[in-house]
């Protein structure tokens, strides 16, 4: 997968050096390659779990939708902003 913006057509996927773990309802990982640590809550790692296999942003906003009461607007801003943040921090690979 290349670099770049992410968008709702993008595809996004995990990179494969970070390490995670399920601690109560939080997901907290670890940069391998840059040593860093992250930690997401429940909706965050919701989608972490979900581009386990790389996916269309468009298609995990739907996923979501279903699940959470949240406009497609809202949703779509948040995890778009949310899958910029990883890729900025090199945890998340992002293609078209």
């Amino acid at each position: 997968m290349g670099t770049g913006a992410v968008t709702v057509e993008s595809v996004v996927g995990q990179v494969t050096s970070v390490v995670a773990s399920d601690i109560d309802d939080e997901k907290v990982m670890m940069s391998v390659e840059k040593g860093e640590y992250f930690g997401l809550e429940r909706v965050g790692s919701r989608i972490w779990e979900m581009i386990e296999n790389p996916a269309r942003v468009s298609a995990l906003v739907d996923q979501l939708l279903e699940r959470f009461d949240v406009d497609r607007a809202t949703c779509e801003r948040d995890v778009l902003a949310f899958l910029m943040d990883l890729h900025d921090a090199g945890i998340v690979r992002v293609g078209d």
